[in-house]
């Protein structure tokens, strides 16, 4: 027989550990919701583009409240309005003429053995020409930065004869417009906020855009061209380039920059600019592209790298108003602090 202070011991423990397995069982109390989730609140407005679509935007403000900015949520996130001391700067009446973020790819149909019968495949933020990318995921913080999670459709409605396309969504429906809308296998997210300028005059901030694209799929597409695209009403004919003669290596320069001016001491303007880094050992250059049917211009930063397989890549641009002599400065302090994969 046990001693008696040795039953007295294993009687505790078993009390104990019956105890802690009755605690175990009982439910834990739910955590409060909370009534206001402060760091998803998105300030939002309506916006209408030509001609009468009427969008749901986020709106940005800098915290100088000198800009104006809204990311249509309808169409991608891509940024369909940016007013700097109450002046219109982006164009943005169709999905293919906002600032924003699309890839290049010339693609021939699988029945062509000439790469001269190639198409366009065009993943695009916006969306395609007769249709928008869904975002399925927005959060902000209040109105000084946001975080938008986009589908990108193929703009050219899979014109380049992808092989494997799938059919866009719209309401738990299939797509049934002419032409379809496709989605393609790249999803970017975009996270927008404000930096400091690096000048005493004109805006006190500029834009950065931190981005990041991720392929889904194993195939291989082979390069894209990334294309950083900015859209500004017809006025705005003065264009700012530097470096001049691109393309041009990485390895030779720390950025590239660029953009559209109404005056000819172009101080009323906006301008974007990307490091170099973003795509480490390869080239980057830049494209004027006026177009006299709609009536606007656009500038375009581009650069050259494949996503395949299953894979990320990130990069940031900077979107910024005001004297092109300022943004030049800021453009010319960009450190080496890469893209990261």
């Amino acid at each position: 027989m046990a001693p008696k202070k040795t039953r007295l011991a294993m009687a505790g423990l078993m009390l104990f550990g019956l105890a802690s397995a009755l605690k175990a069982e009982e439910p834990e109390l739910p955590t409060p919701v909370a009534k206001q989730a402060e760091g998803v609140q998105c300030r939002t407005t309506s916006f209408a583009r030509q001609p009468g679509q009427v969008d749901q935007a986020v709106v940005l403000q800098d915290p100088a409240r000198q800009q104006t900015v809204l990311f249509d949520i309808t169409a991608g996130g891509a940024i369909v309005s940016l007013k700097y001391q109450g002046l219109e700067h982006i164009w943005g009446n169709n999905a293919g003429a906002m600032l924003q973020m699309a890839l290049h790819h010339s693609m021939a149909p699988p029945y062509k053995a000439s790469s001269q019968q190639a198409g366009d495949y065009n993943p695009t933020q916006a969306g395609d020409e007769f249709s928008n990318s869904p975002v399925t995921g927005v959060a902000c913080h209040g109105t000084s930065s946001v975080d938008i999670v986009t589908m990108m459709l193929d703009f050219n409605t899979n014109a380049s004869f992808y092989q494997h396309p799938l059919i866009a969504v719209w309401g738990g429906r299939v797509n049934n417009g002419t032409p379809l809308s496709y989605f393609t296998p790249y999803i970017l997210e975009t996270r927008a906020s404000w930096v400091r300028t690096r000048g005493s005059r004109g805006p006190k901030y500029y834009l950065r855009l931190e981005q990041r694209i991720t392929h889904l799929t194993k195939e291989k597409i082979g390069p894209f061209d990334f294309d950083f695209a900015d859209y500004a009403p017809w006025e705005f004919d003065v264009r700012a380039i530097s470096p001049k003669g691109c393309p041009c290596a990485t390895s030779s320069t720390n950025y590239i920059a660029g953009g559209l001016y109404r005056d000819g001491a172009m101080n009323v303007g906006l301008a974007v600019a990307i490091p170099s880094s973003n795509f480490p050992e390869n080239k980057v250059h830049a494209v004027f592209l006026p177009d006299y049917q709609w009536r606007m211009q656009s500038f375009h930063l581009e650069s050259r790298e494949a996503l395949d397989g299953i894979m990320s890549k990130n990069f940031t641009w900077y979107v910024m108003v005001g004297p092109w002599r300022g943004a030049l400065n800021f453009a010319r302090h960009f450190g080496n602090g890469g893209a990261v994969r």
